[in-house]
């Protein structure tokens, strides 16, 4: 479940909150992102993957005890499923690990994939994005 938003780190990117498929956080101006509805996150880690900046931490287990800002940073758990599954700044490495819900979004309808990539050939002749 999502534990820690650190501010300090936190530029407001949203990637976060683009990503992230329960709506969980909300930007709220200029400023950090805001965890909004905690209850509702169901630890897909999307938003740990991609934020740039290591500014979130989502625990893999549920716990009844909130862990502190101090704890985290101090075990070194900032970034590092990210570092772990080889992302570097919030972006997936090529080939595998490929998140498709957002390659779509940043799809440009005018550049087409290469033949040899049949499935991305496949996704970009699918006219209603919206089944995918």
């Amino acid at each position: 479940m999502i534990e820690l938003v650190v501010a300090e780190n936190c530029t407001g990117c949203g990637k976060c909150v683009e990503v992230c498929p329960t709506d969980v956080f909300e930007l709220v101006g200029d400023g950090p992102v805001q965890i909004a509805r905690k209850d509702d996150c169901h630890n897909c880690m999307n938003c740990e993957l991609y934020c740039p900046t290591d500014a979130l931490y989502v625990s893999p287990l549920v716990v009844d005890d909130p862990v502190t800002k101090e704890e985290v940073i101090a075990a070194g758990l900032l970034g590092s499923y990210r570092k772990r599954l080889g992302w570097a700044n919030g972006r997936a490495p090529r080939g595998t690990g490929d998140n498709w819900a957002l390659q779509l979004r940043e799809h440009k309808p005018d550049k087409k994939p290469p033949p040899e990539d049949k499935i991305r050939t496949q996704l970009h002749a699918v006219k209603d994005r919206t089944y995918i």
